[in-house]
């Protein structure tokens, strides 16, 4: 989802979301080509703001994910790859995947 269909959802409060492995929130595909395009939002996104909107910070694009991981563009699709509801900062935390 570009960044302009992001806003657009959250304008209207329909943010798309799915069913993750555990939990519910929004996961594209990893797909470099596109790298401010939002691809991953966590569960307790949807549900961190009372107007119903979701946070820019709590919505991810590939540039946020290789950011998070200093540049390391193979760490940063593990990274997403891994996420199936949680923040990717909190997994970072808890060295869940061992990334630095």
């Amino acid at each position: 989802m570009t960044i302009e269909e992001f806003e657009k959802h959250n304008e209207r409060h329909d943010m798309p979301e799915m069913p993750l492995r555990q939990g519910i929130g929004y996961k594209s595909v990893w797909d470099t080509s596109k790298p401010d395009d939002i691809i991953y939002i966590p569960e307790y996104a949807y549900e961190n703001n009372e107007d119903g909107t979701i946070s820019r910070e709590d919505a991810y694009s590939v540039r946020d994910f290789v950011n998070l991981v200093n540049g390391d563009t193979e760490r940063a699709k593990e990274l997403f790859t891994f996420v199936d509801w949680q923040f990717p900062t909190s997994v970072l935390e808890e060295d869940t995947l061992n990334v630095e």
